[in-house]
């Protein structure tokens, strides 16, 4: 008999040792400013609960071509630490960092939604209602340009836009 799945509210820096059935909701590559690559996605467990997820750039030959945006699957053994990104995608306090040791199996799992927004109300954005470190679900449509940053070489572009709510 298989071991049961632990919920990823649950999750905590108490264990060593988690099991999760989680779809990967999203996926996407970092690359820091010496070049380094790493991974970053979100996985959402049956009760729709969600946390980020890091696969560091020593193990990222191993799993690059192997996760699936949408794919379900059971993970092993990841790590838990705080959750330190500057830009935190759900409101999880822990993330998971995949090492030598983490597993992933894909399986057919049913009963996680398949990919989903959280949408946030322009409202609540405009109270001050979320946290100013977590990037969020809106719909919108870009309805002016106010200024952009000149492109100096070895820095960003930045644009401020004026965000129409279309909800």
């Amino acid at each position: 008999m298989s071991r049961k799945v632990d919920s990823v509210k649950d999750i905590n820096d108490s264990k060593e040792t988690w099991r999760l059935a989680v779809r990967i909701m999203d996926v996407w590559s970092v690359v820091n400013n010496k070049g380094i690559e790493h991974l970053e996605m979100i996985v959402m467990d049956s009760l729709g609960d969600r946390i980020q997820v890091l696969i560091r750039h020593d193990h990222l030959l191993k799993w690059k071509e192997v996760i699936k945006e949408n794919m379900t699957c059971i993970i092993n053994n990841g790590s838990v630490y705080h959750n330190d990104f500057q830009w935190k995608v759900c409101d999880h306090s822990k993330k998971i960092v995949f090492l030598g040791g983490t597993t992933m199996k894909a399986i057919e799992l049913q009963n996680i939604s398949p990919k989903g927004y959280f949408f946030k109300d322009f409202g609540e954005i405009l109270q001050g209602k979320c946290k100013t470190d977590r990037l969020e679900d809106i719909i919108g449509a870009v309805s002016e340009i106010n200024h952009i940053q000149s492109n100096t070489p070895g820095k960003k572009v930045v644009v401020s836009v004026v965000l129409k709510d279309l909800k």
